[in-house]
């Protein structure tokens, strides 16, 4: 008898030994786990882990979300998911998207989205973005349902403009709004612009009319603006290289050679550089994207700003990025995966992501067009009694900070696509190196060679690398003979 117990016993820790800790943990504490996983700042595990991951656990008193926030989280999908694991629920970046998906990593969505029981409501649906469904849509089918909608806009200095116009009162600039062209805005980058020069004949600049920090997304607002498309219908041939791409960097240029309204800040200049100047008053206006507004408000307190729609080119177009929620192909607990991922779309859980960060308006027009969006309470600093870690916005504040938010979502005329655009392409990480690549070296030599051949070199980069990774895979070079820019 004694000899069987002891087996018995031993069979059982051999059994415990050989659970997966995320089974272990199950059956110890009776609670199926969920892994939810998200990138960012520490303040921000306010939202993520007060909000959302406890908030759901009350929901779902059977389940135990165990929270992670990291750094870079890209990195930890990919070789989690080499290894055959993954978490429940992914918060994912677009421009991973498509990569992910074509990697087998994501879980395809169709099935929870119109179960009819547990499904996603036609409400919710509809209230989606149509650029940003389309986005996410491969081959028919969805395999994240989106958080956001980031926007680029045009961010100025209301008092430098007061101040001008205070001294040319018969040559006024008006505030920035969705009416405002390339044209608008040189003349008003260039008459804003104040320089200095020195005694040795050398010229500084003591105001910016125009100032941006030098990447990919405002290179792709000019091109989109200029008529262009970056990608074939198949993603596997880049149009960077098309007119609307030489218009694009001939128009960045111009800003900078000729009209001569910013320096190109490419990195180096840290602390003193685009936004730096902006929030000391330096600079009168600013390309930059949604997520500076509660920057500037906490970190340039006494600057009386606002933000207008960028403006537009042949077409208005607004450069516009998104995160994601996805569940990984591996993730033992999937049905519980899609209870929290159906869960932090619905319109409360949207409205809590904009209340709380204000770094994007959420994916949910309806959302956007409902008073609760109009103001929001921040976060409150814990060690400061006062002070914030991410600013408020009272109503009162509403026309200067978001209201232009809405420009991007609403389409221009019946029938007319709405001009916020999202670059997301299997290929489109690779595509932005090179443009980056690109910029830094168009951008700081005036006699660089034409703007047709730097481009090329970018489009040729890209096929390169397109070519490789099919060879690696067995599939054949693409034929773009008679792909026409």
């Amino acid at each position: 008898m004694r000899t069987s117990l002891i087996a018995i016993l031993l069979l059982a820790l051999v059994s415990l030994l050989v659970l997966t800790p995320r089974s272990l943990r199950e059956l110890v504490t009776g609670k199926e786990r969920v892994l939810f996983t998200v990138w960012g700042m520490p303040f921000e595990d306010r939202l993520f882990e007060d909000v959302y991951a406890r908030g759901f656990e009350q929901l779902e008193p059977g389940i135990r979300v165990d929270y992670r926030r990291y750094s870079e989280v890209q990195p930890k999908y990919t070789a989690w998911h080499a290894r055959g694991v993954g978490a429940e629920v992914m918060r994912i970046g677009i421009t991973d998207y498509h990569r992910m998906v074509e990697r087998g990593m994501l879980l395809p969505l169709d099935d929870y989205i119109n179960d009819s029981e547990s499904g996603l409501s036609q409400e919710i649906l509809d209230a989606i973005p149509q650029q940003l469904r389309d986005a996410l849509e491969v081959d028919g089918t969805l395999y994240a349902l989106p958080q956001d909608m980031a926007q680029y806009g045009l961010f100025f200095n209301r008092a430098l403009f007061d101040a001008y116009n205070a001294e040319h009162p018969n040559d006024p600039i008006p505030y920035p709004d969705d009416s405002w062209d390339w044209e608008m805005l040189r003349e008003a980058a260039r008459k804003l612009t104040v320089r200095e020069t020195d005694t040795d004949g050398s010229e500084r600049i003591l105001t910016y009319g125009l100032d941006l920090e030098i990447w990919q997304w405002p290179y792709m607002n000019f091109f989109a603006q200029a008529g262009g498309k970056l990608w074939t219908d198949d993603g596997l041939t880049t149009l960077i290289n098309s007119q609307a791409g030489i218009e694009a960097v001939e128009f960045f240029r111009t800003l900078t050679f000729e009209d001569r309204s910013f320096i190109p800040s490419f990195g180096e200049q840290k602390g003193a550089g685009p936004n730096a100047r902006f929030a000391t008053g330096r600079t009168a206006m600013l390309y930059a994207g949604s997520w500076m507004v509660p920057y500037f408000q906490l970190n340039a307190q006494g600057l009386d700003f606002a933000v207008a729609p960028v403006p537009r080119g042949k077409v208005a177009a607004v450069c516009s990025g998104s995160c994601v929620w996805g569940i990984s192909t591996y993730a033992p607990n999937k049905a519980s995966a899609w209870k929290m991922i159906r869960w932090l779309v619905d319109p409360d859980q949207a409205i809590e992501y904009w209340d709380t960060l204000r770094v994007a308006p959420p994916a949910n027009s309806d959302v956007i067009a409902s008073d609760s969006f109009r103001e929001t309470r921040g976060i409150p600093d814990p060690n400061k009694p006062g002070e914030y870690q991410v600013a408020p916005m009272g109503e009162d504040l509403y026309d200067e900070y978001a209201q232009w938010l809405s420009f991007g979502t609403t389409p221009q005329a019946a029938g007319d696509t709405a001009p916020a655009f999202l670059p997301a392409s299997l290929y489109q990480r690779e595509l932005e190196q090179e443009i980056n690549a690109m910029l830094n070296q168009i951008l700081r030599d005036a006699n660089e060679p034409s703007a047709q051949n730097a481009l090329d070199r970018v489009a040729d980069a890209v096929h390169g690398f397109i070519d490789r990774d099919r060879s690696a895979k067995g599939l054949p070079p693409v034929d773009r003979a008679r792909v026409h820019k």
